[in-house]
């Protein structure tokens, strides 16, 4: 079932974002890198060399996420620092290894089913953008290099199998084992039941280490959600890309991403 825009934006109806204009972050730096999570808005991050470049992006990642969820931003944000994490993660490759606070702790079943919506809502816009794309396999030599985790993905149809096959490894962080053949909607649909069964039996009180990284179920919900976004915004580059050298005249861009210099 789609879910809709107005639906979704009242999940954020009392939050501080939309009465008071406050967003919390939590920060991580590996000395290198810093990347920032928004704790009222799971899964909006900002990335900067120092923690100002990534604190300067807070305002603009607000603005797009509320678009995102088809509400209006109203008010300059005061930003708090809630948390600031000491990572070996590689930070300036976008990795990160952060448990929030706010991933911690019991959780009502409405912030449950909630979240769960918020992850099959990002499924939803991502495979829309990707569908959208005419040129999946076109390769943008400006993203050739290598990362922590290989080959940086330097095409639409990489990315887009990327995401797709990362989401059993986010289950497998709290020790849920699960493989399945199918598109990137079941795949999600199929994490989304596994977890909602281990939510009725551990709600969010079950912690797991994996590789030397904290995780609960909260945080695997916000990872989804990340995940989508960092390359959805990867996506909407190449695209911009390919309209800048004129490949294709125009192109969607359900995030919002590059609206400012897309029309």
């Amino acid at each position: 079932m789609s879910l809709t825009k107005a639906a979704l934006g009242l999940y954020f109806h009392m939050s501080h974002v939309q009465l008071k204009g406050i967003v919390s972050a939590g920060f991580e730096t590996n000395g290198k890198g810093h990347l920032g999570f928004i704790v009222e808005l799971p899964g909006a991050f900002v990335r900067g060399k120092t923690e100002r470049q990534a604190l300067d992006k807070v305002k603009k990642e607000v603005d797009l996420y509320l678009k995102w969820l088809g509400m209006e931003p109203k008010h300059d944000y005061e930003i708090r620092i809630v948390q600031r994490h000491k990572s070996n993660a590689v930070v300036e490759d976008a990795d990160t290894a952060i448990l929030l606070q706010a991933d911690r702790g019991e959780i009502r079943v409405e912030e449950f089913k909630r979240l769960a919506d918020l992850a099959r809502y990002s499924k939803e816009t991502f495979v829309k953008l990707y569908t959208s794309t005419q040129h999946k396999d076109w390769i943008d030599e400006s993203r050739i290099r290598k990362t922590f985790y290989g080959d940086n993905p330097a095409t639409i149809q990489r990315i887009f199998d990327h995401v797709r096959n990362c989401q059993f490894y986010y289950l497998s962080r709290i020790g849920i084992t699960e493989e399945m053949d199918g598109d990137f909607a079941d795949t999600r649909e199929l994490c989304l039941e596994k977890l909602g069964a281990f939510y009725m039996e551990n709600n969010n009180l079950a912690m797991f280490e994996a590789d030397g990284e904290l995780w609960t179920l909260k945080k695997v919900l916000r990872r989804f959600i990340w995940h989508d976004r960092i390359h959805a915004k990867a996506i909407t580059r190449i695209l911009e890309r390919q309209r800048q050298l004129g490949i294709i005249k125009t192109y969607d861009d359900p995030f919002h991403f590059m609206k400012t210099t897309n029309g």
